[in-house]
């Protein structure tokens, strides 16, 4: 590679690693693999070397130097090994921003065409079909298809006051359809005049950032912005932590739109809103719960206390933090595009997050994220485990209805104390 594209301040910050480690022991997919080649501190360190190979301190004053080859072609790869949920910056004490680092790597290799890990079909379904999983789009709404008709005309309305922006991983994974169900439903209890996009819905961008292509994330954010625009919405609801935080903190800065004509927010704020303002029914329940932070709603964007608000609101509830939470939560195992490269990393990672979610002996762990539901529950169920998993949205959903909560109650009880005996 010739040129090295980083800014100035993530220069200077990769130039500031005090060498502590901090980043090596908290690095999920170095606790699953034990190989420091794929830590935070492996990417600056290898970096600045790389650095220092093109300075013009280098060129001119000693002699002429590259970057092994080889070298590079093991750190394209390493540098995928991550599912960027951000604790290493969390944990630095030189406030190092390193997930932002590892993304600028994998933009830089991308335009150097480095050999990075194939991204196999998803890279085509998101050019062609706007979508992770197919190439086209028509079937956006394919959750829907259970659902009273009611609800199936919210994907033909052209003006709402509320857009729900679904996300792809709700949309096309059977294994989170109930998020969306949830989300119309109380909806509907509410009184919301929402809408959906529908076919309109495009891929946020995430994954394309995640991946280092960001130069093909505009037009995705310029179509999505227009239309909502175009819906007259005065708020967008994410249940996906994502979508929200590429709209709420990275569409300002591609597109220039910083002033966009509609709320930003997340499910789990905007249904303690209407929580707040009884709106929605809720009923008790006796049971042990705990709670997961997804990383891109707690660590990159800051929402910890709505969901323990909403939670505490159940009376009867026996709520049990895990061991690492809120700024310290371990990562899911489903981020960082991590699943689509390496599969068998993310696997694992997610096996330790269930490991620490039996310690509390919670019937249910909940989350606000439907690709955090669906790791851990997809895994729980390989590793044959009792607990329930269940998305924020869901809970109140069953809690809103008396007779739906005390059956919900009578079966975890059923469950657990068959595991027992």
């Amino acid at each position: 590679m010739k040129n090295l594209e980083l800014s100035f301040k993530q220069l200077m910050e990769i130039d500031g690693c005090t060498r502590c480690g901090e980043c090596i022991q908290q690095c999920p997919v170095f606790m699953v693999t034990n190989d420091q080649r794929v830590t935070a501190f492996n990417a600056l360190q290898t970096t600045k070397d790389w650095s220092i190979c093109q300075s013009w301190f280098r060129k001119f004053f000693l002699k002429r130097r590259q970057m092994d080859p080889e070298r590079l072609k093991d750190f394209s790869q390493e540098i995928y090994q991550c599912t960027l949920c951000g604790h290493c910056d969390v944990v630095c004490p030189v406030n190092i921003q390193a997930k932002e680092i590892r993304i600028s790597l994998r933009k830089n290799m991308v335009k150097a065409s480095l050999e990075i890990p194939p991204p196999g079909p998803i890279l085509e379904n998101l050019q062609k079909g706007r979508n992770l999983t197919y190439p086209t789009n028509n079937d956006r709404l394919l959750w829907l298809q259970n659902m009273p008709k009611i609800f199936r005309h919210s994907g033909q309305k052209t003006r709402a006051e509320v857009v729900y922006f679904v996300g792809c991983v709700a949309s096309f994974f059977p294994a989170t359809y109930s998020i969306p169900q949830a989300m119309l439903y109380l909806f509907e209890k509410a009184n919301v005049d929402f809408g959906l996009l529908g076919p309109e819905e495009w891929c946020c961008g995430w994954p394309l950032i995640g991946m280092g292509q960001e130069e093909r994330v505009f037009e995705l954010a310029k179509h999505n912005i227009e239309s909502v625009k175009a819906m007259g919405a005065k708020t967008i609801v994410f249940g996906c932590p994502s979508c929200y935080h590429v709209w709420k903190y990275l569409y300002p800065r591609l597109t220039s739109e910083k002033n966009l004509p509609f709320e930003i927010i997340h499910s789990t704020d905007y249904f303690l809103r209407l929580l707040k303002e009884e709106k929605i029914p809720i009923h008790s329940l006796e049971a042990t719960v705990t709670y997961h932070d997804p990383c891109d709603l707690g660590r990159a964007s800051g929402i910890y206390e709505a969901p323990r608000e909403i939670i505490r609101m159940i009376s009867g509830i026996n709520f049990v933090e895990l061991r690492n939470h809120k700024q310290h939560a371990m990562c899911c195992g489903g981020g960082g595009d991590l699943e689509m490269f390496f599969p068998k990393i993310s696997k694992d990672i997610a096996d330790l997050k269930i490991k620490e979610i039996d310690e509390t002996g919670a019937e249910v762990v909940l989350s606000a994220c439907q690709q955090c539901k669906r790791t851990i529950s997809l895994n729980a169920k390989k590793m044959k485990k009792k607990f329930k998993v269940l998305d924020l949205l869901e809970l109140i959903l069953i809690l809103s209805d008396p007779l739906k909560a005390l059956t919900f109650e009578n079966l975890l009880q059923k469950s657990f104390s068959t595991e027992s005996s």
